[in-house]
């Protein structure tokens, strides 16, 4: 059970507990039991449900939906962020609405289906314990022909047995049918804009969040029971409310406070100013990293943000309800300029910190940091195709499926919980180098034909190293095991590289160790680690069923040039 999940559910035990330790008759107590079974119900509403579909949430992917299943898929919607913008919030949310129904129609509980929204996105995760990915498909494939011109909304899906197979099906999906699609796009394929409507606020006020706790109070009031006993069951009812009060108010990936915190906890303050910050390219680094090392890029990136705006100093942090990647900063003390010289050194001390670059816009109004962020974000994709077309020196990289990515991140946070040092959130291993590349369109041939041949590859840790080279003294490795079909694999992309007049990397496949960065060590702590090999990998072992192709730009920023997947 989810440690959240825990903390809830004992809330109200100890509550009903102490109901039933009064000393007063049933119908006394039934009253009392009635009200707090409503403000159960109505707490795991809005706890577990998106409040815009009502589909599940991410929360209830821990609370409810279980591990083990027999198929899966991802769905994704294509440009959300230019439909709200052309048909606002309020259209969009109704058309979300409609088609998280029609999934949920399709896909039901009571057959072992669930079906849920990640928070503030434009995808749905459908997992089944009943269905196989064939029928998935199938089920889905259906709908998709049977409502896509009759839905503001265009999407894409990808089925399998779990979310990297999902994600394939879905790039390889989108590969297919985007062109097709995209002769029609958002702002084409209507002849007819429908009229904006007025947006619907779906979350309970403040108000009528607390009413049914200040009724339970009263009845218990009422009841004439001993002073102490009175405010020993009071009290528990506080506890109670301020528990359900910080799940609903706080969004489960990153622990920041959702669109309902946001509006209860900033009703009757005077905002200064509001500072949005977007994540670069989320969708192609879901694609890329897996959406578990992209969550966990996350909940990095949110955990810089509160400690640099502490609520204590008039920051209130939230993630955006209807945009994933955007993280919205709202000051009451600080004015513009303030702000954004804050927000700007954060910034430039995070570069490369994580997987994806972000950018932000600062101003009076929502509207003003929209436009801001919109500039600044036009800036940014300038600059990094710019630096993109320049890269001469390419990499060959493969990383853990996403289904692998969590155990192995867990490792590098434990090794790195025991030295102080911080874990490194882009988990890879780099295979080959390619250098002086000119002729890019037919090196990438080459690569796609050579990884065609391939077939999906285990690797196995071996053990935890410090490094030894000069420069890299501040870092630990995951030693994996050097497999025949792993060398195998280093020696001929060597001879891809050699055959076309580039460099490889210099030294043999003999004195090649295969390695992953996991930790950034503290500068004094280097030298404490006597033992290269000080710990052990636990036996832990990942598929990988493709390889990247990629430029380096800077410290840790490896950016793509293509990907090829090995043979299915």
């Amino acid at each position: 059970m989810d440690n959240e999940q825990k903390i809830f559910l004992q809330a109200f035990t100890e509550l009903e507990t102490l109901f039933e330790a009064l000393p007063i008759d049933e119908a006394q107590r039934q009253p009392l039991k009635s009200i707090l079974s409503g403000i159960l119900k109505s707490a795991k509403n809005l706890a577990l449900y998106d409040p815009i579909t009502h589909a599940l949430n991410a929360r209830a992917a821990k609370w409810l939906i279980p591990v083990e299943h027999t198929g899966m898929a991802k769905v994704d919607i294509y440009d959300l962020r230019q439909a709200n913008k052309v048909y606002g919030a309020a259209a969009v949310d109704l058309e979300l609405h409609k088609l998280a129904f029609q999934f949920m129609y399709i896909f039901t509980a009571d057959k072992g289906d669930f079906v849920r929204r990640s928070p503030g996105s434009d995808e749905f995760r459908i997992t089944s314990t009943s269905k196989t990915p064939q029928e998935i498909k199938r089920l889905l494939s259906k709908l998709y022909a049977d409502q896509e011109q009759d839905s503001l909304l265009t999407w894409d899906f990808g089925a399998g047995m779990t979310e990297t197979e999902a994600e394939h099906e879905l790039q390889k999906q989108r590969r297919a049918f985007r062109p097709i699609v995209v002769r029609q796009t958002i702002l084409e394929s209507h002849t007819e804009i429908p009229a904006r409507m007025e947006e619907n606020n779906l979350h309970p006020s403040w108000h009528e969040f607390n009413m049914p706790y200040e009724t339970l109070i009263d009845k218990i009031c009422l009841l004439k029971l001993p002073v102490n006993v009175e405010q020993q069951v009071a009290e528990q009812v506080r506890v109670t409310q301020s528990v359900v009060e910080s799940i609903m108010t706080r969004e489960p990936l990153t622990d920041t406070l959702n669109g309902l915190g946001a509006r209860w906890y900033l009703e009757n303050k005077t905002i200064q100013c509001i500072a949005l910050t977007d994540m670069l390219n989320m969708h192609e680094g879901n694609a890329r990293y897996g959406s578990a090392a992209i969550d966990q890029d996350l909940r990095r990136f949110s955990n810089v943000l509160v400690k640099r705006f502490p609520k204590d100093e008039g920051f209130l942090l939230f993630r955006s309800e209807r945009a994933g990647d955007e993280f919205k900063i709202t000051s009451t003390t600080e004015d513009r300029t303030g702000l954004e010289n804050r927000l700007r050194a954060v910034w430039e001390k995070d570069k490369g910190g994580g997987l994806l670059a972000w950018n932000y816009g600062i101003g009076g109004s929502i509207g003003e940091a929209h436009v801001d962020l919109y500039r600044n974000r036009l800036k940014e994709t300038e600059i990094m195709n710019l630096s993109s077309s320049d890269g001469k020196s390419t990499f060959i990289i493969i990383r853990p499926e996403s289904e692998d990515y969590p155990k192995l991140f867990n490792l590098s946070e434990d090794t790195a919980r025991l030295i102080n040092g911080t874990p490194i959130v882009d988990l890879h291993m780099t295979i080959q180098a390619i250098r002086n590349v000119e002729d890019f369109p037919v090196l990438k041939e080459r690569l796609a034909e050579f990884a065609q041949g391939l077939p999906p590859l285990e690797i196995s840790v071996r053990s935890i190293a410090r490094m030894n080279v000069h420069s890299q003294k501040g870092r630990l490795w995951l030693l994996a095991e050097k497999t025949p079909a792993l060398e195998k694999i280093y020696n001929d992309i060597a001879q891809i590289a050699r055959e076309m007049g580039y460099e490889p990397y210099p030294y043999a496949s003999s004195d090649w160790l295969p390695h992953i960065k996991i930790v950034d060590m503290p500068e004094n702590m280097s030298p404490q680690i006597k033992d290269p090999t000080f710990g052990t990998g636990r036996g832990i072992s990942f598929t990988v069923r493709s390889f990247e192709w990629t430029v380096q730009m800077g410290v840790e920023r490896w950016d793509l040039l293509d990907q090829f997947p090995f043979a299915p």
